[in-house]
């Protein structure tokens, strides 16, 4: 059985491998043992705060118990740009008209945008690619924390995805643009930002608009395209209610989503019980079920029925697996579709 818990000091070991696996792109998951650590802390201290703090990080981890290792990771960022501007491009449609001519063109610029600063963000979502599967429960145990939490977050939040490179790692965004404007190699740039080293983008980036035509037909094609492993978490933050409003990362290009978090699909259907264990199993679709205090968060992945008492039918075992017990109060999110009859609403 697995289980999504906040990281701890322990888990420096199992984030490293799995950010070996993730690879050349995931700056919030750097191959840095320092860094790592330095993340791991900072959400520790993010979920012993008592309130809201615009450094706050939660990270938590999903761990396969039988085995006692971190298979995955997924993150939210209480605020971006909280010590210094998010910076993005927008992607614009220009117009020009010529009377004398008779012709109209159109083109596409890269506007230098901080319009997504102050807002939460989700990322750090890496799934171990032995457990593939598994990363639509993990993705949306993020929209469990913020749903039961809300005064911890702001009221919108975005979601970076990496950008397309090809086989050899190679970004032709960066090619055409970064590279001449920061002097260096789209790894090292990558690395920069993972160890949390950032400051170059605002002292080297351009500030003026950039036209796409005169970018090479290779990078025109990718602005606004993920990573071809990212295609499904893109997918998936659709279906909670992200939508693309046609700005990308200033690295890759990768596409940046966007949602009120009030009105993503998993925090509308969250709904709440008290714990009633039970050693029959449930003929129910499986759901995630968490509890319902921030410094305890747990997600468990299981089969649970409401009953017209209250009391929320769950399995022995997947309650040992939340570090609760009987009469406690949890969350979950109902598989039932919006317009149907909900039961025990969040007050």
């Amino acid at each position: 059985m697995f289980v999504v818990r906040p990281v701890t000091a322990g888990d420096v070991d199992d984030l490293m491998l799995l950010a070996v696996k993730a690879g050349k792109g995931m700056t919030s998951l750097p191959p840095d043992a320092e860094a790592l650590a330095n993340k791991i802390a900072l959400s520790e201290e993010s979920f012993a705060r008592a309130s809201y703090h615009p450094d706050d990080y939660f990270l938590l981890v999903l761990e396969d118990c039988e085995k006692g290792r971190v298979i995955g990771t997924a993150g939210v960022y209480s605020q971006t740009g909280a010590r210094q501007a998010f910076y993005a491009y927008r992607v614009m449609s220009v117009t020009h008209y010529s009377h004398s001519l008779g012709k109209e063109t159109r083109s596409e610029m890269l506007h230098l945008t901080n319009d997504y600063t102050d807002c939460s963000e989700v990322g750090t979502l890496f799934l171990d690619p032995e457990y593939r599967g598994n990363g639509h429960w993990l993705s949306r145990a993020r929209y469990l924390l913020m749903g039961q939490f809300p005064q911890r977050f702001r009221s919108h939040v975005i979601a970076e995805l990496r950008g397309w490179v090809n086989e050899a790692g190679v970004s032709p965004f960066w090619d055409a643009i970064g590279r001449h404007f920061f002097g260096m190699e789209f790894d090292q740039a990558d690395q920069l930002c993972g160890v949390g080293s950032n400051q170059f983008i605002t002292e080297l980036m351009p500030k003026h608009p950039i036209y796409t035509c005169l970018l090479p037909n290779e990078a025109q094609s990718v602005i606004g395209r993920p990573n071809d492993s990212g295609r499904r978490a893109m997918e998936l933050l659709e279906e909670e209610g992200f939508q693309y409003e046609k700005v990308v990362d200033i690295f890759d290009g990768g596409p940046l989503m966007k949602a009120e978090i009030d009105h993503l699909k998993s925090v509308r259907r969250i709904r709440q019980g008290i714990a009633a264990p039970t050693a029959v199993p449930l003929q129910r679709e499986p759901t995630l079920v968490a509890t319902n205090r921030l410094d305890t968060f747990r997600v468990v992945f299981d089969r649970v029925a409401l009953d017209d008492d209250g009391s929320l039918k769950i399995s022995t075992q997947a309650l040992e697996r939340l570090g609760a017990t009987a009469g406690d109060l949890l969350r979950y999110i109902s598989p039932k579709k919006s317009g149907e009859k909900p039961g025990g609403e969040i007050e």
